[in-house]
């Protein structure tokens, strides 16, 4: 039996590292590395007819892990659980309790914001017990995502194949991808003409853009010149009018400017990608790392920033108090705010948590330059100075419009001027001002030149993942936890792929959505899906059931389901297409079927033929001074699943297949083979020998046919366009 008196069980190694250098040797503290029980992989796991009772399993993966839980808990009669303050901490709390259940154990709830030595002090003073309505709502949204998920995507595969997956946040989501590509394909641009104009006032020139027509207020695209011949015309009259332009109006204002509300999940991936180009799972993912605690100096680790999954802008007193006596002392009483400054969450929110904040105001990002990585202090820089600017004041900027006139003609001329930095002392970034204008007056004024610059309205933006995050927030769909997880499934299931920056819906996630919409309407709405985010916070208010809720969502997706049934088999004639083509093996038509992998070419006699191929792309292509190595055919380049690939030109009477050379020979010493073109199992593409495993070489980069002119090795490697050329072996760039 363990001479420690008390057991603390938490989810991460990370966070039981810092709990143990808190509490001294009379604690034990293990991890349980998440949540270690759920519903089966292999069946629904969940009776309708009990009250959607749930059946749960231990997971696979886990199993070493419980069993030495269940070691260790045997020598204790009190337990602290400590899982994150939300509802999937509430949940693997209660699963331990159950699975570490005994008469004579007290099982104790520590809930903490942030990992600090005073927090967790604190709450192990005051330890209160498992929140049942917080694990009910958990438990709702883990069975509501099994019933839709389980039964949807079981229907979806008997029109697909195997491999295809519907969710009630995850299709919704996709909905939302494919929704903006449809506005884009239907997008019709339209002509608009700018003229820009430069004058003089005295010396001082300043240049102005065409505002009014006659009087008819522009400002907008459709309002401007909307041909070449209306932009001459413009510009023609602006040639008669000679010298007869003024000055008609100077106007000036100041505005002030309110410093922006601290973080919250969907703000800081947002802007982590803006400012930094993180993607939303690396934001979290460095987030975590602040969150669960660094070792500074000599001193135990501690954690950096409060708890990072939270949707509401809610700051503590102390941390106010804190804040504003800090800022008072770096930027004098003066810059502070006389009121302490709140914020409103927006509706819906939680509200369980604070605000992403900074646990401790004083340790500044300057402090920890020599401790954290680069990345770690690049996302702890923005989440410090958006908490410290909330009680600084405001800034204050004077915007100034010059209008000037000439025979129906109006021009504007827009300046800022930061009167007062405000909030934006601590980082010049918060605030953006338009160009600066000369000292102007009401008055004459000389037309110098002009230019006209043809433009077309642009079609909405795709959504990058950040952006998708914050209009997944804007319509509330899905949580601070489960935005980075929805959109990595629908890239894992190759229903969107990257684009650069943004997220585009493949065929396959275009094909899917426009079907699930079709036969489960309701289910797959936004605002359903938002109804029922409402109704699982109303689970973990206690103002409504587990059972009650999970009946709501039951009724419109039977109904739907036993439609969509009826109708398998129309769909699954409705996604076939005709080729034209005959099987070669035994002469009936070839149809194009979805599968697993996609879209496959399939013989209509199957199950009595069991020819297929997958269909290519047609933009196929001879690979010039490549021939079949089996049948002496040209070989062609093409693009499959897996990306581009040779195959013999004489398929399918010969099925020879091979990667895509690089004319490049292996560097190797000994090895007469060729790099060829490979993707890891991951996707990302890497460049190997064509005699693996005889010969193991290998390079991420794209090889070069060039020698070092250093040091003699054989390649060179190309990085990208702005690293330019290196040498594998002497890492070293090479001058072009």
């Amino acid at each position: 039996m363990s001479k420690k008196k008390n057991l603390v069980i938490i989810e991460s190694p990370a966070k039981a590292r810092s709990l143990r250098g808190y509490l001294g040797d009379s604690y034990e503290v293990v991890a349980s590395n998440g949540h270690i029980r759920d519903l089966p992989r292999n069946y629904l796991g969940v009776d309708e007819t009990a009250d959607f009772k749930p059946t749960y399993t231990i997971l696979p993966e886990k199993r070493k892990i419980v069993a030495n839980l269940k070691k260790i808990a045997k020598g204790y009669s009190r337990i602290y659980l400590a899982a994150d303050p939300d509802r999937e901490g509430e949940a693997i709390c209660w699963h331990l309790s159950q699975i570490l259940y005994r008469k004579d154990v007290v099982f104790n709830r520590l809930r903490f914001n942030a990992i600090t030595k005073d927090t967790i002090l604190r709450s192990l003073k005051k330890p209160s017990s498992i929140d049942m309505q917080l694990v009910d709502a958990q438990q709702a949204r883990r069975v509501m995502d099994r019933l839709v998920g389980y039964k949807v995507s079981s229907w979806l595969q008997r029109i697909m194949g195997k491999g295809k997956s519907a969710g009630r946040v995850q299709s919704v989501a996709l909905r939302i991808i494919q929704e903006r590509e449809d506005a884009i394909n239907s997008f019709l641009p339209v002509e608009y003409w700018l003229i820009d104009a430069k004058f003089i006032q005295g010396d001082t020139p300043f240049s102005a853009s065409l505002s009014r027509i006659d009087h008819n207020t522009s400002g907008k695209p459709g309002k401007y010149p909307g041909c070449e011949d209306e932009a001459c015309s413009i510009i023609e009259r602006m040639s008669r009018i000679g010298t007869n332009w003024e000055i008609v109006k100077v106007a000036s204002r100041d505005k002030s400017v309110q410093p922006p509300p601290p973080f919250i999940t969907s703000t800081l991936q947002q802007t982590a990608s803006n400012r930094l180009s993180f993607s939303p799972s690396r934001t979290m993912s460095l987030a975590q790392q602040l969150y669960e605690g660094i070792s500074i100096g000599t001193t135990e680790r501690t954690g950096l920033i409060t708890y990072m999954r939270t949707d509401s802008v809610r700051m503590s007193p102390e941390s106010l108090k804190s804040c504003r006596e800090y800022l008072a002392e770096k930027y004098g009483s003066a810059s502070v705010t006389p009121k302490v400054r709140r914020y409103r969450s927006s509706k819906g929110s939680q509200d369980a948590h604070e605000a992403i904040r900074p646990v401790d105001i004083r340790l500044t990002p300057g402090k920890l330059e020599s401790i954290l990585t680069p990345s770690q202090l690049s996302l702890y820089r923005l989440i410090f100075r958006r908490f410290a600017a909330t009680q600084l004041k405001d800034a204050i900027i004077s915007n100034t419009t010059v209008t000037v006139s000439g025979a129906g003609l109006e021009f504007s001329a827009i300046g800022e001027v930061l009167l007062d930095r405000g909030f934006s002392a601590i980082d010049p970034a918060f605030i953006k001002t338009k160009n600066q204008l000369p000292k102007l007056s009401v008055g004459e004024v000389l037309l110098e030149s002009f230019d006209k610059e043809q433009k077309f309205t642009s079609p909405p933006p795709r959504f990058s993942e950040a952006r998708l995050v914050a209009e997944m927030k804007k319509v509330g769909i899905g949580r601070p936890s489960t935005y980075v997880a929805t959109i990595n499934t629908l890239r894992k299931r190759e229903y969107v792929e990257k684009d650069g920056k943004v997220l585009k819906p493949t065929e396959l996630g275009t094909t899917s959505i426009r079907i699930l919409i079709k036969m489960f309407p309701h289910i797959f709405k936004v605002d359903f899906t938002a109804r029922m985010e409402e109704l699982l916070d109303s689970v973990a208010k206690g103002t409504e059931t587990y059972t009650g809720v999970l009946k709501q969502l039951s009724l419109p997706l039977e109904s739907s389901l036993q439609m969509a049934m009826k109708n398998t088999e129309n769909f699954r004639n409705e996604l076939q297409e005709e080729t034209g083509e005959t099987c070669p093996e035994c002469g009936a038509p070839i149809i194009i079927r979805w599968g697993r992998y996609g879209k496959f070419k399939a013989c209509t006699s199957f199950p009595g033929c069991r020819y297929s191929s997958p269909v290519e792309e047609d933009n196929s292509s001879e690979f010039e001074g490549r021939k079949c190595p089996q049948c002496a055919s040209s070989m062609l380049q093409k693009t499959g699943r897996y990306g581009k690939y040779l195959s013999c030109g004489n398929h399918p009477k010969c099925r020879h297949t091979e990667p895509v050379p690089t004319g490049v020979l292996c560097p190797a010493p000994g090895c007469s083979g060729e790099l060829v073109e490979k993707k890891s199992r991951r996707g990302r593409l890497f460049f190997a020998c064509n005699r693996y495993p005889e010969c193991k070489y290998a390079v991420w980069n794209r090889p070069v046919d060039r020698a070092c002119p250093r040091c003699g090795f054989p390649i060179l490697i190309e990085k990208n366009k702005k690293k330019g050329i290196w040498c594998p072996e002497c890492r070293k760039k090479i001058e072009t």
